[in-house]
This record gives C-alpha cells, sequence and structure tokens, in this order.
C-alpha cells in the first residue's frame, strides 16, 4: 500500500476511533449492581416479561384501546364527595407509571426517580419482595421480634421459612451476631422495622451498613421497613440505596403524613430492584384519586403541615409518656422514635385483661405481651391531647377493678 493510501487509512482509523469513543461516553456506564441484584432474583423472575397494559403506549387520544366504558361511569349521587371523584374520569384507567408522585418521593428522599417503587401501602411492596425474591420452599427470610406482623403473614403465604433473630432484651437493639448466625446460602430477605413496630426503637445507620456488608449476607436483600421514620431522630436511610443494591427501604404515607385511608406506600432501591418489583406488580394498582392524594401529600405546602404535625404528636408524646409512667402500676414507658409508646405493667398478667376492659370502655390500645421479650406490655398510639385525657381519665377510672393501685 502507497504511504499515501496507509496514511490516510490510518487516519480515517483515528477519527473511527474518535467518534465511536465520544458514543461510549455518551452511554450510560456499566453498572455491576444490577448484576448483584439480579442473582439474587428467582429464575422464573429474571425471565418474566411484564405485563404491558393499554396505558404503557398511549395516554392521550380517542381512546379505544382498553375497552373501558367511554360513556362514563354508572355512578349517580349528589353527594359532593362522589361528585369530586367523578372529576377524575374514572371510567378511564389510571396511568400506570406515577411519574409526579416518583418525582416527589425521590426528592423527598434523596433519591432518583428510577429508585422508587409506588404501592398499595408498604404491604404491597413487602409482598412483592417476597414474590421477586423468595423461591417457595426453598428460600428462608429473617425477621427481628418483636416486630410487624405481615412479613411473617408473606412468608406463609409465598410457602417461605421465617428464621427469628431476636431483638436484644429492653434496648430492642438489633442483635447482629443473632441475625448473621441465621443466615444461610438461602436466606433471601433480612427485615429490619425502623422505628421497630412495637418496640419504638430506631435502628442506627450504623446497624444497617454492618449487615449489609456482612459477608454472610452477600446473596440477601435488606429491607429497612420505616413506616415511622418521621416521627424518628434520625432521618431516613433511603440515600444509602444508591451505595447498596441490596438495601430496600418501605415507606408509608399511613403513619405521619395521616393518608391511611387511600392505601399508598413506597419502596426505595435500586434500580434492578425496583423494575423487577414492578414487573411482578398488577397494572393501574394505584388509583387516580389515591395518585392524587399522594401528590399533594408531597409538595412543598403540604411538607411544612407534616413538619407542624410532627411536632405536634412529639410534644404530646412527651406529655403522655410523663403521665403514664407516673402511674404506681407502671413499670416501664420505653424510650420511642416513633407516634406510640410501648408500656409494660409491673403485674404483667394484668395487661391483656386491663387492654380488654379498655376497648369495652370505649378507648382502644393493642396488647402486645404475648411478643418476644414483652410481657406485661401494651402500645399505646399518641393522639390528640384530647385523646390521651380521655385513656388517663379511663385508666384512673377502671385500674382499681384489677387491683392496679
Amino acid at each position: 500500500m502507497a504511504t499515501k493510501d496507509k496514511l490516510t487509512a490510518a487516519a480515517a482509523g483515528a477519527a473511527l476511533a474518535l467518534v465511536v469513543s465520544r458514543y461510549l461516553k455518551k452511554q450510560a456506564p456499566y453498572d455491576a449492581s444490577h448484576d448483584e441484584v439480579r442473582a439474587i432474583v428467582r429464575p422464573n423472575i429474571r425471565k418474566l416479561e411484564p405485563y404491558r397494559c393499554a396505558r404503557d403506549d398511549y395516554e392521550q387520544g380517542v381512546l379505544l384501546d382498553a375497552n373501558e366504558n367511554a360513556y362514563g361511569a354508572c355512578v349517580k349521587s349528589d353527594e359532593a364527595l362522589v361528585q369530586a371523584a367523578l372529576k377524575f374520569d374514572l371510567h378511564r384507567y389510571p396511568c400506570p407509571h406515577q411519574r409526579v408522585v416518583k418525582d416527589r418521593v425521590a426528592s423527598f428522599r434523596g433519591v432518583k426517580r428510577d429508585n422508587v417503587f409506588v404501592g398499595v401501602g408498604s404491604d404491597e411492596a413487602i409482598d412483592l419482595l417476597f414474590r421477586v425474591f423468595c423461591e417457595p420452599r426453598t428460600a428462608n427470610v429473617v425477621v427481628t421480634p418483636a416486630t410487624y406482623g405481615m412479613y411473617k403473614v408473606c412468608a406463609a403465604t409465598q410457602d417461605v421459612q421465617v428464621r427469628s433473630a431476636n431483638l436484644l432484651p429492653e434496648s430492642f437493639d438489633v442483635d447482629v451476631d443473632a441475625v448473621e448466625s441465621q443466615v444461610d446460602a438461602n436466606t433471601r430477605l433480612v427485615f429490619l422495622c425502623s422505628p421497630g413496630n412495637p418496640t419504638a426503637r430506631q435502628v442506627s445507620r450504623q446497624t444497617v451498613e454492618r449487615l449489609l456488608a456482612s459477608p454472610k449476607l452477600q446473596r440477601t436483600i435488606v429491607v429497612v421497613d420505616e413506616a415511622y421514620v418521621d416521627f424518628a431522630p434520625e432521618p431516613s436511610t433511603a440515600p444509602l440505596v444508591k451505595r447498596y443494591p441490596r438495601l430496600v427501604v418501605l415507606h408509608t404515607l399511613s403513619k405521619a403524613f395521616g393518608l391511611a385511608g387511600v392505601r399508598c406506600g413506597t419502596a426505595i432501591g435500586s434500580p434492578a430492584t425496583i423494575h423487577y418489583m414492578n414487573a411482578v406488580k398488577a397494572p393501574y394498582s394505584i388509583n387516580k384519586m389515591t395518585s392524587c392524594l399522594a401528590a399533594e401529600a408531597l409538595s412543598s405546602q403540604s411538607l411544612a403541615a407534616l413538619k407542624a404535625v410532627v411536632k405536634d404528636t412529639l410534644r404530646e408524646r412527651e406529655r403522655l409518656a410523663a403521665r403514664l409512667a407516673a402511674l404506681p402500676y407502671v413499670c416501664t414507658v420505653f424510650p420511642s422514635d416513633a407516634n406510640f409508646l410501648l408500656v409494660r405493667l409491673k403485674q404483667h398478667e394484668k395487661a391483656k385483661p386491663l387492654y380488654t376492659k379498655l376497648a369495652e370502655s370505649g378507648v382502644v390500645v393493642r396488647y402486645r405481651g404475648d411478643q418476644a421479650n414483652l410481657s406485661g406490655c401494651i402500645r399505646v398510639t399518641v393522639g390528640t391531647p384530647s385523646d390521651s385525657d380521655a385513656l388517663l381519665k379511663l385508666l384512673g377510672e377502671v385500674a382499681p377493678s384489677f387491683g392496679l393501685v
């Protein structure tokens, strides 16, 4: 080849290399975390082709693709609430993507949209985590009693073994060594409730990171259930998902946000985890009214209201805790990082009959004396000052009948 031709070929090759280099720089870098999560996902879920609903393709136009009732909802009522609901065009399916809600959740929790899953309360997210990661009759999960009861319910539904690593007595701290001792090659989920329900104890960030770094948990998803985190002294662990792909953090609008009736919760995790959860979930699970209220709850105006409500709740929590601790038959009012108090009676056997009497008399608390290390305990939600006063007044009336003085 002539020298001129060689130089031309070399120049062309250099130009092509430059173009390729510039192209590759524009592409998203390879993310090894996707493989880390994918290796834990059930094989059949990896192969799953998600259901594609009509609104995945088009959301506007003359919509003749979803077999909806084009004439509108067949609901006739003069009730103002019903009339308001019908303005949401309820004869049309909702958008399945929840973009506004996800963007506002991401901004509030310090993550990105592709880190956010929106579901029917956090309970849907818990159920989906079992379905995505736990092979029935093979996988196991680890819980830390005393804790939220739905983990065991979901495990039983999916035919997954549950192993327990009890919280440390009195302090209710996570016993990391105990958790690690329960983990084996088939452990797919470890649940940490933070603040704990019913213990009201927040799990430290150091504990979460220690478990994520543990060699024994390298094929295990660590799930931090933060339903009550907005009342807690330390912020959410959600931003840690950017560093730990095997972390999932659950939240709900049912507690501090005061929207228990709309049933909306979120899971925050790696994009790979969120992808698989969305692949398994039912289409259109979030209705239009829930989506609207969830988005508004995360507006700047509503978040300011949230801070005010949390402040009032914490103030009342301290007042109620002091009043309950002063009762002669109360052994312990445990420190709380949530919007409830765990209270232990000196006479443990009196806790359940007292709970029953209070409920029959119109004030309902929760008996928790049948859970690990909680003998003689009841759980009391922090309500309004008038709610607390009603409880204290009724305790003064019924306690003597149980010999509690």
